[in-house]
């Protein structure tokens, strides 16, 4: 899941008009951008944008992330208006369901996970879920980041997992900050 940080403000703050025009360019580059690293995105859910990739594509899901995290600091629009756009992200695996509606809708602890760790994220932090940071470990490949583990407050509806002793991670873009502490990812 990827959020746009600080948007209830924007949109308060700009005519509606520049704040449609923003938030267009944004979600067309967002679009084109996780589809094209193999994601399969869910309806915009206005300044947030939820996708899905099998499990032996988590390399291709972080990537996709950290590289939004990029293109909504580059977008023209935000620069013509010295706006400064940040972006935060959750990443969860696991098991998902398909729910028949006209166009098939998945459903599954991951996705709330995802909006959870989304939530929590700072601006510009990618976090993740134990069972991601597995998945990554498992099917080394880019090497476009470096998972740390991030302690975090209460997940709502995950306190059993938080109990369990589960580790939480951000990634790191591994030319920034290695470290001994750190996995490798992707």
């Amino acid at each position: 899941m990827l959020d746009l940080v600080g948007s209830t403000a924007l949109a308060q703050q700009l005519p509606l008009s520049t704040w449609s025009a923003l938030l267009n360019q944004w979600s067309l580059q967002i679009v084109e951008l996780l589809e094209g690293y193999g994601g399969w995105l869910l309806p915009l859910q206005g300044d947030a944008a939820l996708a899905c990739w099998p499990a032996d594509q988590a390399g291709a899901a972080l990537e996709a992330a950290q590289q939004a995290h990029q293109l909504t600091g580059a977008l023209p629009l935000a620069g013509a208006l010295d706006l400064s756009l940040t972006l935060r992200a959750g990443l969860a695996a696991g098991e998902l369901a398909l729910l028949p509606w006209r166009e098939p809708q998945p459903c599954g602890l991951p996705l709330h996970l995802a909006q959870r760790l989304c939530s929590n994220a700072l601006p510009g932090e990618t976090l993740l879920c134990p069972e991601m940071a597995q998945l990554l470990e498992s099917r080394p490949g880019q090497g476009f980041s470096r998972l740390q583990p991030r302690a975090l407050p209460p997940l709502r509806g995950f306190e059993l997992l938080q109990s369990s002793g589960a580790v939480f991670y951000r990634a790191v873009p591994s030319n920034l900050h290695p470290g001994s502490d750190e996995m490798k990812a992707g």
